[in-house]
């Protein structure tokens, strides 16, 4: 028997960005909650800032991380795709666009939460 090989191979790569950039996407949200339960509960404002921006910083680190992964593997997928040897190059797309966004919207959060934790 012959080998057998695929006519239109699929890059690994941009498979890879697009489940990290959903993963960006499920770790913010349960991030976010888990920080909303823990805020409603708190009633000193001091202790609520200092919280507020604990969470938030634990969530930059998670979610900024995977969000690299992601965007550093999309990176790999645009280039593995740039031929058109392989497929799935809107994939790799999609993952570096999605996670991008996650990393700012974090990164300006974190920044929001220090200065509001910083006045007040």
């Amino acid at each position: 028997m012959g080998v057998m090989t695929l006519a239109y191979p699929t890059s690994v790569a941009s498979t890879r960005s697009l489940r990290l950039s959903a993963l960006v996407v499920v770790a913010n949200a349960l991030l976010a909650a888990g920080s909303l339960g823990v805020l409603i509960t708190l009633t000193d404002t001091s202790t609520l800032f200092h919280a507020a921006f604990a969470l938030d910083a634990l969530k930059f680190v998670v979610v900024g991380g995977i969000a690299f992964a992601a965007i550093r593997a999309g990176i790999r997928g645009l280039r593995e795709t740039a031929g058109g040897a392989q497929r799935r190059r809107s994939w790799a797309i999609v993952g570096i666009s999605v996670a991008g966004l996650f990393a700012v919207l974090t990164a300006a959060s974190l920044i929001a939460t220090a200065t509001i934790s910083l006045l007040a």
